[in-house]
């Protein structure tokens, strides 16, 4: 019986603590989604398809990437009961079967095919902005060479969207793979959120 009641609270303290973490990376996915709403809300096209391209597919990953963490918070509070602002815990979200976070599991997969999508253009794009910017500098014709100033700037623009947006990308679809495959995990282990 000692033995019993000894793995009964080891289970409880794993449980909980995995709980402490996994409320930490909530935490932290929300700042990162934060991040790329803000950066996604500046965002603007250069007029150039190629390099659009680009920073539409960054964007897309990014727009992914955001609704996927809020629907793992909102999946995560139903699973645990987390209480209300009142404090009172609603009884009428039913919480998440296993068939739903392992759904949800191929949903967050496919984001690393988005990720994936975007970084597959990002030297072609380095490349053109590269080429852009160069013809930009060597232009001769005062007329010309303001356009071709505007639209370096307009591409460079892009190009550092990307360039920025990316590593909160792959960091989120990261920690966001890893805290549904913890959740997945400790539902067939029988352990309870």
């Amino acid at each position: 019986m000692k033995k019993f009641i000894l793995a009964a609270l080891s289970v409880l303290m794993l449980s909980g603590m995995a709980n402490a973490q996994l409320n930490e990376e909530i935490k932290l996915s929300r700042e990162r989604a934060e991040k790329l709403q803000k950066m996604c809300d500046d965002y603007k096209r250069s007029g150039n398809s190629n390099v659009d391209g680009f920073g539409d597919a960054v964007k897309d990953a990014a727009v992914l990437a955001i609704a996927n963490s809020v629907q793992l918070e909102n999946m995560y509070k139903r699973q645990i009961g987390e209480p209300n602002a009142d404090g009172t815990i609603d009884v009428t979200n039913d919480k998440p079967t296993l068939e739903e976070w392992t759904a949800f599991a191929t949903t967050v997969a496919g984001e690393a095919v988005s990720i994936k999508n975007a970084t597959d253009k990002a030297k072609a794009t380095a490349d053109e902005v590269k080429s852009i910017t160069e013809s930009a500098t060597k232009e001769k014709n005062p007329m010309k060479a303001a356009k071709a100033a505007k639209t370096a700037k307009a591409v460079s623009a892009v190009l550092e969207f990307g360039n920025a947006a990316t590593p909160i990308l792959l960091e989120e679809s990261a920690a966001q793979v890893k805290a549904v495959n913890t959740i997945i995990e400790t539902i067939k282990s029988g352990k309870n959120l």
